[in-house]
């Protein structure tokens, strides 16, 4: 009888520490179900078409800025000097009290930048959305400015091209190109200084994309440590 009992007994402990231990790798394998759903992790198409976002975020409110009323002129982020290749005509001009001249130039200059970047956003976005990111997750964990540096690294022939004919078209408006023609012929006439003539076009183009691309990389800077600028639930996804 105390035989029976004492297995009777011995069974109950068994199912008990056996149920108890199932319990166990249920709570276990519940656990990790809700880790790995919750983890979100995210493919390489997730992150390009996030670093698109960005990008194109970025393009917008850079071109926006740099458009406004002095927007390259009063930013000495990117504001356009006088052609450091011609600096030395700077210096005559001035000698020669022709400060207001050197000033007006200066400022027509980077109102024709201000004024190319009015229409540079569509521009920059199509060429974002032609990108082909590789290495996607690279560039994600990446430097602040990793994302701004492929699309320049990947697109500045073509932005180039496209800026150049903005650029030729608005030096006529705002009669830049004017200025410094009288700049060149007075120090041509100069006696004894080597004839100097200069590209202006070509000058403003290459400047402008250089302050866009500044203006992009601060933003892009923004996305990626500051949780509020994240405005897309993808960015908020791969940005973290």
């Amino acid at each position: 009888m105390f035989i029976k009992f004492k297995l009777f007994f011995s069974l109950i402990l068994f199912y008990h520490f056996s149920f108890a231990q199932i319990d166990v790798l249920k709570n276990i394998s519940n656990k990790a179900n809700t880790l790995i759903s919750s983890e979100k992790l995210h493919t390489d198409n997730d992150i390009a078409n996030g670093l698109t976002q960005a990008l194109k975020i970025s393009a917008v409110k850079s071109c926006k800025k740099a458009s406004m009323v002095n927007g390259f002129l009063l930013n000495d982020n990117i504001k356009i000097p006088f052609p450091k290749e011609i600096n030395h005509v700077k210096k005559a001009c001035l000698k020669l009290g022709l400060s207001s001249l050197v000033s007006d130039f200066e400022i027509k200059m980077n109102k024709t930048a201000e004024l190319v970047s009015n229409d540079a956003a569509e521009i920059i976005v199509e060429v974002i959305l032609s990108l082909r990111f590789k290495d996607a997750l690279q560039i994600l964990n990446g430097d602040d400015n990793a994302a701004t540096r492929y699309l320049r690294e990947n697109s500045s022939k073509n932005l180039y091209s496209s800026f150049f004919p903005n650029v030729q078209k608005q030096i006529n408006n705002t009669g830049v190109q004017k200025k410094i023609d009288i700049i060149l012929k007075k120090y041509n006439k100069i006696p004894l200084v080597k004839k100097v003539d200069f590209d202006l076009a070509n000058y403003i183009t290459l400047k402008t994309i250089d302050g866009i691309f500044y203006l992009i990389s601060e933003n892009e800077k923004e996305i990626r440590h500051n949780p509020k600028a994240r405005s897309t639930e993808l960015l908020k996804k791969i940005f973290k």
